[in-house]
């Protein structure tokens, strides 16, 4: 099923783990949830038990999650992170593709044992240190909705926190490892604009 076509009414953010459940026409179900077989045997064929997720980044907008091949990061998040890893000099500025060739990290064919266990060891890292980041993030910004019960519509949450360019400036830059450089005129425009539209 398209991404287009998925009803995001029918979605709600966990409170407690953070993870998206219920959907339509499949269950989703976050980690919160019991696993049952016949549960399961609706995502049969696909890589991942999910067709939706909140970005590692920002957790306010939306990814796909149906394949080892989809995204960690939302589009603006990625933007955000290709325009900074570009004035770098890399392809991307953090890992958010969920296979290592997603993010530029490919070992050449003729690479030792160690500098492959090394690249391997590297990306963990990185992606451990995105979820850490992710859950710290998730918390802060459920701390006001706990307050309505253990779940919240998928729509409501993204009324609370609406997703945009300057949300993930912002969520870049709060992360810390590659400030967004002071003269990417339009990244810093739409996050002054963030900043002042914030509730």
């Amino acid at each position: 099923m398209p991404f287009e076509e998925l009803d995001l009414a029918a979605f709600a953010v966990c409170l407690t783990c953070g993870g998206l459940r219920d959907g339509a026409p499949r269950e989703q179900r976050c980690r919160c949830q019991p696993r049952t077989p016949d549960w399961e045997q609706q995502w049969q064929g696909q890589d991942i038990a999910g067709d939706l997720d909140l970005c590692l980044l920002c957790v306010r907008n939306t990814v796909t999650t149906r394949t080892r091949w989809s995204w960690l990061g939302c589009e603006s998040c990625r933007h955000v992170s290709q325009v900074v890893g570009e004035r770098y000099g890399h392809r991307s500025a953090l890992p958010l593709g969920r296979h290592s060739i997603m993010n530029g990290d490919v070992v050449q064919l003729a690479a030792s044992t160690a500098e492959v266990v090394g690249s391997l060891m590297a990306a963990t890292r990185h992606w451990n240190a995105l979820r850490d980041w992710r859950e710290a993030e998730f918390n802060r910004l459920a701390e006001l909705p706990r307050a309505a019960g253990p779940t919240l519509p998928l729509v409501e949450w993204q009324q609370w926190w609406p997703p945009s360019l300057g949300a993930s400036v912002d969520a870049f830059d709060r992360y810390g490892v590659v400030p967004v450089p002071a003269d990417l005129t339009s990244l810093r425009q739409a996050q002054t604009w963030f900043r002042s539209s914030v509730r």
